[in-house]
């Protein structure tokens, strides 16, 4: 079975999403939209989609999953709207800046019954995983503190950082996510130091 997706946003991030269901036998990126016509049509055309729009996407009884990969301040909309399409999604983090307005989005996600995943693709990547093992099997030991240091491969354009709550917000999510995921438990003090 081929699962059909929509890209919603084909800039940076949905570009490399845009490669990964094309790599995937077993995904069709189906569509394409974004408030930029141009970079919409660039994407579809090099992947064989179709530019349409957030509503005909919606309505669309040939999508099975969207992608989302707008700025971060449409996230939480977009999630309840094809929640309650029908829609699995996956939307990048994070799914709000707000602590209540994400709680408020899976509650609705709960209540419709889609199926959700955030962003959070570190914790696929072989080496979290194996430390993650490492822990669970006893190998490491009693784990008092966690120290993580991240980088990007580049920085993202001025504009996004402005409207996905900063560099340390967009970013630093990663770290947290990466720290719940390795002890298996939520945090009960964080500290910084920069």
């Amino acid at each position: 079975m081929t699962l059909r997706f929509a890209l919603l946003g084909a800039g940076r991030i949905g570009k490399v999403h845009a490669r990964a269901v094309a790599s995937n036998p077993q995904a069709k990126l189906v569509a394409v939209a974004d408030a930029f016509e141009k970079a919409a049509t660039e994407l579809a055309s090099a992947y064989g989609a179709e530019v349409r729009s957030i509503d005909a996407i919606e309505k669309a009884k040939d999508i099975d999953a969207v992608i989302i990969c707008t700025p971060t301040d449409t996230h939480a909309d977009l999630t309840e709207r094809f929640a309650k399409a029908g829609k699995a999604i996956f939307c990048e983090k994070p799914i709000d800046l707000s602590v209540e307005r994400v709680e408020k989005c899976l509650a609705v996600v709960e209540k419709t019954g889609a199926t959700l995943m955030v962003g959070f693709n570190r914790r696929f990547d072989p080496h979290f995983a194996a430390v993650r093992k490492a822990i669970d099997d006893g190998a490491i030991g009693t784990v008092e503190m966690v120290t993580i240091t991240s980088r990007d491969p580049g920085a993202p354009p001025l504009d996004y950082i402005a409207r996905s709550g900063g560099i340390f917000r967009d970013m630093t999510i990663h770290d947290f996510d990466m720290a719940r995921f390795l002890l298996g438990e939520e945090p009960v003090a964080v500290s910084a130091h920069a």
